[in-house]
């Protein structure tokens, strides 16, 4: 498993072959795109705060299973894919602009995974621990469901601050 990044499409032809007539016209358009992948940098950290999707869309819940082995590990059991603010998902988050376009994406080995949702085969193991006397237990093979909560993508409100960048920016050359 790797890390993810996404091709910013709006939702109409009318809007993109707009937005392409506007790029066109700049010099050097990495600035604009630096912009944009500002805007949605702010936008996805809008939707790790919300818990839910670009179009509105709530993040399933946590299942019990995950709220108790946060708790055990003195954790926020209640914030959706936000374990740890400051190392974790939202922090890697990051945006990368050319001349050409502009990817926003995270390099976490398990952003994928979080944004498009799967399951994870996990292998039989051993496991062992030391706690009012050393217990072994075999746990076996299994699979983990992850349910998908995208927090990357572009919302209708994106699309209108994305048009209105464009123009701000043809206005200042």
């Amino acid at each position: 498993m790797s890390g993810i990044s996404v091709e910013i499409q709006v939702s109409t032809e009318e809007v993109s072959a707009r937005l392409k007539r506007m790029v066109e016209q700049m010099d050097r358009p990495i600035g604009f795109y630096r912009q944009v992948g500002e805007h949605m940098l702010n936008s996805t950290r809008d939707n790790f705060s919300a818990e839910s999707s670009p179009q509105d869309v709530p993040w399933a819940q946590l299942k019990p299973s995950t709220i108790r082995a946060r708790e055990k590990k003195r954790q926020t059991p209640i914030r959706k894919l936000q374990v740890t603010k400051n190392t974790g998902l939202m922090a890697s988050i990051n945006v990368r602009p050319t001349d050409t376009e502009v990817r926003i994406g995270s390099p976490k080995e398990y952003a994928a995974i979080h944004q498009l949702g799967g399951t994870i085969q996990k292998a039989a193991r051993k496991h062992s621990w030391i706690k009012g006397g050393e217990k072994n237990v075999s746990i076996p093979a299994h699979q983990i469901t992850i349910p998908a909560r995208p927090y990357l993508g572009v919302s209708e409100e994106d699309e209108r601050i994305i048009i209105e960048i464009a123009d701000e920016w043809l206005n200042e050359e």
